[in-house]
Order: C-alpha cells, then sequence, then structure tokens
C-alpha cells in the first residue's frame, strides 16, 4: 500500500513538473503569428520571405532543453542544425512581448552593411528573419533557480528553428519588391510572404456546399510568375553571441531579459541520423512518463 501511494506521488510529481509552465495552444498560434507578421514587415522589404510553420519535433528538442533550466547555449543544436533564440522573465509570460522583444533588435542592425556593433544584440532578429529559416518551435519552462543566472522563479522560453540562420557574410534576406523572388513551390503571395499554392489537405478542403457568406475575407493572395529558386547556401553559420554574461535581477520586476545562442552547420545528412537519434532519446522519456500515467 505504502509503495503504491509512493509510486503515484511521484510519478504525479514528475507529471506536474513537465507540466508547469508549458506553452499553451494559444502561446503557440500566438508565436508562430506574430514571427510571420513580423517577417512581413522586415524594412527594406523582402524580395522572398517564406511563412513559418509549427514543428513538434522542434518543440521536443525546445521542451527537453528548457526543462534544464540553464542559461546558456544547447550543445546538442550543433548536431542539429538547428538555430535558437532564448528569453526569460519573471512575473507572468507574454508570448508576445517575447517576440516583439527579439525583433526590437533590428534597430541596432544595419541591412547595408550587415553590421551590429560590438556592444548590441542582433542575433534575435536576423533569426527570426531569416528567409530561408521556415520552421518554428518552442517551450517554456518554470525555473525555480537558473543555471548562469542569478534570476529565480522565473519563466524560460526556448524557441529552435530549421534551417538555421545567421551564415557569417550573409544578410538575413534580399531585399526588393515583396514576394518578386517566389520560388516556383511557393509561388503564391500572401502578406508579403511567400505561401505554397493550396495550403488546405484534401480532407480540409471547404465543402463547397457550405454557406460561405458569414465566413470571414481571407488575406489578398497574388499568385508570382516564375523565378529562379536561389543556390543553396553551404557556408557555416556565423557566431553572433557575445561571450556569456550574468545579469543582476534588479531591474523592475516582471522586466525580461534575453540571449541568443549560436548553432553550428554540421550538414543536413548527420543533422537527419543524429537528430533521430536524441528524438528517440527524447519520445522514450515521454513514453515512459505516458505508461506510468496510464498504471496509476
Amino acid at each position: 500500500m505504502y509503495w503504491d501511494v509512493a509510486l503515484w506521488s511521484a510519478g504525479l510529481w514528475v507529471i506536474l513538473s513537465l507540466a508547469a509552465g508549458q506553452l499553451t495552444e494559444q502561446e503557440k498560434s500566438t508565436i508562430v503569428d506574430m514571427h510571420n507578421k513580423l517577417r512581413s514587415q522586415v524594412q527594406p522589404s523582402a524580395a522572398f520571405m517564406q511563412k513559418m510553420v509549427w514543428d513538434e519535433t522542434l518543440r521536443l528538442v525546445a521542451e527537453s532543453y528548457a526543462a534544464k533550466c540553464i542559461w546558456d547555449h544547447n550543445p546538442e543544436l550543433e548536431d542539429l542544425t538547428m538555430g535558437e533564440n532564448l528569453y526569460v522573465g519573471t512575473g507572468r509570460f507574454n508570448a508576445t512581448k517575447a517576440t516583439l522583444n527579439w525583433f526590437g533588435e533590428n534597430v541596432d542592425y544595419d541591412y547595408e552593411n550587415n553590421y551590429c556593433p560590438e556592444d548590441k544584440m542582433c542575433g534575435h532578429y536576423t533569426q527570426m528573419v531569416w528567409a530561408d529559416s521556415k520552421k518554428i518551435g518552442c517551450a517554456s519552462h518554470f525555473c525555480d533557480t537558473l543555471e548562469g543566472l542569478h534570476f529565480e522563479k522565473a519563466t524560460l522560453l526556448v524557441c529552435d528553428y530549421y534551417p538555421q540562420g545567421n551564415f557569417e557574410g550573409q544578410k538575413p534576406y534580399e531585399s526588393g519588391e515583396p514576394c518578386s523572388k517566389c520560388p516556383d513551390d511557393l509561388p503564391v503571395c500572401e502578406n508579403k510572404i511567400c505561401v505554397a499554392e493550396n495550403l488546405f489537405h484534401p480532407s480540409e478542403e471547404p465543402d463547397s456546399t457550405e454557406d460561405l457568406t458569414d465566413l470571414p475575407e481571407r488575406p489578398h493572395t497574388t499568385k508570382r510568375p516564375h523565378v529562379t529558386t536561389r543556390p543553396h547556401v553551404t557556408t557555416r553559420p556565423h557566431v553572433t553571441t557575445r561571450p556569456h554574461t550574468t545579469t543582476e535581477p534588479n531591474d523592475t520586476p516582471g522586466e525580461p531579459i534575453h540571449v541568443h545562442v549560436k548553432t553550428v552547420d554540421t550538414g543536413l545528412e548527420n543533422t537527419m541520423k543524429n537528430h533521430g537519434s536524441k528524438m528517440e532519446s527524447v519520445l522514450s522519456h515521454l513514453l515512459i512518463l505516458i505508461g506510468l500515467a496510464l498504471v496509476l
């Protein structure tokens, strides 16, 4: 009897710990929507900018790392060919504020010269608007303490991107008339972003018999003419982070601080192999927890 109670308590504690600080479905949608909204507003405008979509695999990677409550680089990203943005704040978590905080670094970024002053941070912004990055997965975790940072009772947000951005010597996107260089597989211009011609799965197509008079108006789209796809990037990513520093929590309560995390490109073939092995490890832990819950 005692063993059953102890096991039940331990399993419940693990499940509640994993749930603490996790993003809600609304917060996930907010992060993706804010990325796309801000990507469409870059200045100068982008000749090619693709739509960012949510990816559960990236979310699992971010969730596994966020749970460690470490204010530093995720070393596994070197094998996964991913980019990453980090954000931490005390008080109530606000997904909109976090993304706007990252995007706000554009004031220090000189697009024409592809330059950011050494005493400023621009890496969050450039990763957010990196045209080739098209998938994002994020996770948050409420941390009693953070390794490497003197914060207590804070929420850590981890967002991983694929493919990663911030390649040395390259700008995050090519400037020009919006959607003027959309590739063949993304021929439609939607709010200055290149998207596929048909985003509906066959099973999700609207019923032709339904009354469409009450449906909200869809965004204006324009099919672009054929253009040549740009060559694949093979250069290595540029490390945009300054040496790791800690910040004392002497600001106004609830005011967030943030840092950009570097990544290293090891090639797609190795990435997929290493990614699979690491994700199997993560999924195995999740399956164990689910099994615990079912037994209880």
